[in-house]
C-alpha cells in the first residue's frame, strides 16, 4: 500500500499536468512535506458553473485538464482576461475500480457556441471568461458534467519538465518548421522544458496539423507520467521532493479540490499507471476559415458517441470498437 501511495502521487502529477494528489503519497518524501505541497497549490473561486449537466453511470470523477498559454508574470488563475487561450483542452475520466483512465482532448479550434459571445473557437472561451466560461461550454457541448478543473501555464510546464531532468519522446520522422526553425530528429529526443515546450506547441511542420500536435501532447503527458513514475526517481527522494515542489506550484485548480479529493484521485491512478492510459482525440470532420479564423468542425457523431459512452459508463467499449485511441508511443 505505502509503494502504491508513492506511485499514485507521481502518476497524478506527471499525467494531470501536476493536477494533483500531490498529498496521495506524500510519504514518498515524508510527511512534513504535506503542508508545503498543499501551500503551493493555487485554488480558484467559481472556476465551476453552479450545477451541472448530468452525471455518469460509474463513481468516480470527469476533471477538465488545461493548458494556459499566458505569456509573462504568472497569476493563480493562469488566466488574464483577454490575454490567455486554452492551448491545450483534456478531459479525464477515472472509474473509480477501473484499470483505465481516458483522457479526452478536444481542439482547442473547435467551433463551438460561446455563451454571450456567439459561436467561436473553444480557446475563446477561455480567453474571454476564463475557467468558469470554459467549464460551461465544454459541459454543454459533452453533456458531461464536470466535477473538477486544473491548469498549468507555460511556465509551469517548463518547470515540472526541467524538475524531472527532462522528458524523453520518441519521434518516427524528422520534422523541421522553416517557419521558425525548429528542428526534431527522428528517434528518441530527450527534450529539457523549452525545447518540450515548442515540441507540444509545434503543428506547422506536421502533415495533419493540429491532430498531430494533439497526439505529441497525449505523447509528451505519457512519457512524463513514466519518468515520473521511475525507479531512478523514487530513489533520490531530493530530485523527488523538487519535482512534486514544482508541480504543486505550477498548478491551480477549483476551490473544491482539497487534500482529500487529491489523494482519492492518486489512489485511482496509482493502480492504473502510465500504461493504463487511454488518450483519445475528438476527430474532426472539416476545416474552414470564419472571420479570418481557422477553425475546425468536429465530427458531431463521434463526438456524440464517445460522451454518451462515458455518461453510460461504456466509454472503454466503444473506444475498443470504433478504435479511437490514439498510439502515442511515438508520434511524428
Amino acid at each position: 500500500m505505502e509503494r502504491l501511495r508513492k506511485r499514485g502521487l507521481r502518476v497524478v502529477v506527471a499525467v494531470l499536468a501536476a493536477v494533483a494528489v500531490v498529498g496521495g503519497a506524500v510519504a514518498a518524501v515524508g510527511l512534513w512535506r504535506l503542508a508545503a505541497y498543499d501551500g503551493n497549490i493555487d485554488r480558484i473561486q467559481g472556476a465551476l458553473p453552479d450545477g451541472g449537466v448530468g452525471g455518469t453511470a460509474d463513481p468516480g470523477d470527469t476533471w477538465l485538464l488545461v493548458g494556459s498559454d499566458l505569456r509573462g508574470a504568472s497569476t493563480p488563475t493562469k488566466w488574464r482576461p483577454g490575454e490567455a487561450n486554452a492551448d491545450t483542452v483534456i478531459v479525464l475520466h477515472a472509474p473509480e475500480g477501473a484499470e483505465r483512465a481516458h483522457l479526452i482532448s478536444i481542439p482547442r479550434d473547435a467551433w463551438v457556441y460561446v455563451p454571450g459571445h456567439g459561436p467561436d473557437r473553444l480557446s475563446r472561451a477561455f480567453r474571454e471568461g476564463g475557467p468558469r466560461l470554459l467549464v460551461e461550454v465544454v459541459q454543454r457541448e459533452t453533456g458531461v458534467t464536470i466535477d473538477h478543473f486544473a491548469a498549468v501555464d507555460f511556465e509551469g510546464f517548463e518547470r515540472m519538465t526541467d524538475a524531472l531532468g527532462g522528458v524523453e519522446v520518441s519521434i518516427t520522422d524528422p520534422v523541421y518548421d522553416p517557419s521558425n526553425g525548429w528542428y526534431w530528429p527522428a528517434g528518441a529526443n530527450r527534450m529539457d522544458g523549452a525545447q518540450a515546450l515548442r515540441f507540444v506547441r509545434e503543428r506547422k511542420g506536421l502533415p495533419e496539423g493540429d491532430q498531430d500536435r494533439i497526439k505529441r501532447q497525449q505523447a509528451f503527458l505519457k512519457a512524463m507520467a513514466a519518468e515520473a513514475t521511475s525507479a531512478d526517481l523514487l530513489a533520490d527522494p531530493v530530485r523527488l521532493d523538487a519535482f512534486l515542489d514544482a508541480a504543486s506550484a505550477s498548478l491551480a485548480v477549483d476551490e473544491r479540490v482539497g487534500m482529500t479529493t487529491l489523494r482519492a484521485m492518486g489512489a485511482r491512478l496509482a493502480g492504473v499507471g502510465p500504461e493504463g492510459l487511454v488518450f483519445v482525440s475528438l476527430p474532426i470532420g472539416s476545416t474552414g476559415w470564419i472571420d479570418g479564423k481557422n477553425v475546425a468542425f468536429l465530427d458531431q457523431e463521434v463526438k456524440r458517441g464517445v460522451f454518451a459512452a462515458l455518461r453510460e459508463g461504456t466509454l472503454e467499449a466503444y473506444v475498443a470498437e470504433f478504435g479511437l485511441e490514439n498510439a502515442v508511443d511515438e508520434v511524428r
